[in-house]
């Protein structure tokens, strides 16, 4: 690993509540307000309310659609007419494709080729063209740049689009709305555009409130920065949890992690793997490895609640077979 040895404070860009707020009013009735359903199982075993934010249940199986429409719906006619790219581990890439065709803008998506066959049949299915680039977080961002100059396509680079967390920041309006005594709120992070929009709008409404940031030990390249106090570049990710396998943060959502989060943790694989099986088991819900760190957290006691606590499952993005090997397994050792 290595250190940025540029300050992440610099790069700050200020992001106002109004900003998120009339991100949220532009949003077109197909973004939903999802669900926030209390665990009376967890609530029981952990002796504060705990309660699950189901942006699995979101448009496209994930949260994503929230800064996907944000990004698209603010480009210039003349950028909407090129053509738009991203790079994505899989469910950005759904979302973007999926607004893209909603708005009329073509999109195309940086993957690699170790990506979900499950989320790239996504992605395809709404209209986004799949552009492969070797199985390194790096080449992402190197095919990007060549697209832009090769083809003319405006490329985004979603690391450190402060629209990105303007958009991903309404799920914070919303969790204020939905409980405005909120204690605890636990979100997963990979490059940390989400909870960098969420801990924005929760901290400047209430500083008390307390948001932690959870990671898979296997790519915990914002958990190491986060003890660090600046940028730590981890070599490879290896993990589970195929939507959290950014080997750094963003310098801009870093900065705001910075500034608004109160902790980081990390859960194992095993973990992780525990949680989505309890999640289909008791909540009847289909968590994604990514989506279920938060209640991995809390149930394997890496992450302790404080008041009522809310647990953002990211995604529900997998592929049926995949998902039924997490239900077996668990069965096998129960």
């Amino acid at each position: 690993m290595w250190y940025n040895s540029a300050s992440s404070r610099e790069a700050m860009v200020e992001i106002a509540l109004a900003d998120i707020e009339r991100a949220r009013a532009a949003f077109p009735p197909i973004i939903r307000q999802t669900p926030l359903l209390k665990s009376e199982s967890l609530s029981a075993a952990l002796g504060h309310p705990i309660w699950l934010k189901c942006e699995n249940l979101q448009i496209t199986g994930s949260y994503k659609a929230r800064a996907a429409f944000t990004l698209l719906y603010r480009l210039g006619e003349e950028a909407k007419r090129r053509g738009v790219a991203l790079t994505s581990s899989g469910n950005f890439a759904t979302a973007f494709a999926y607004m893209g065709r909603w708005l009329g803008v073509p999109t195309a998506l940086v993957m690699m080729r170790r990506t979900s066959p499950f989320k790239a049949e996504q992605v395809a299915r709404f209209g986004g063209e799949i552009v492969w680039c070797e199985d390194r977080f790096e080449a992402r961002f190197e095919t990007l740049r060549r697209l832009e100059v090769e083809r003319g396509l405006l490329t985004i680079n979603h690391m450190e689009d402060p629209n990105v967390v303007i958009g991903h920041g309404t799920i914070g309006l919303e969790l204020l709305e939905q409980l405005p005594e909120v204690g605890t709120v636990l979100v997963p992070i990979s490059t940390g555009g989400l909870i960098a929009g969420i801990a924005l709008v929760l901290k400047e409404r209430d500083p008390r409130t307390s948001v932690i940031g959870v990671q898979p030990e296997g790519a915990q390249a914002t958990y190491l920065s986060f003890k660090a106090g600046t940028i730590v570049t981890i070599p490879e990710t290896r993990t589970i949890c195929d939507a959290l396998t950014a080997t750094r943060p963003g310098t801009l959502m870093f900065s705001l992690i910075q500034r608004y989060v109160d902790d980081v943790v990390v859960v194992s694989d095993e973990d992780v793997a525990e949680a989505v099986a309890w999640l289909a088991r008791e909540e009847k819900l289909v968590v994604e490895p990514s989506g279920a760190v938060g209640v991995a957290a809390l149930r394997s006691g890496r992450a302790t609640p404080r008041g009522p606590t809310i647990a953002l499952l990211s995604g529900g993005n997998i592929a049926p077979a995949h998902f039924a090997q997490f239900l077996t397994t668990s069965s096998a050792r129960a």
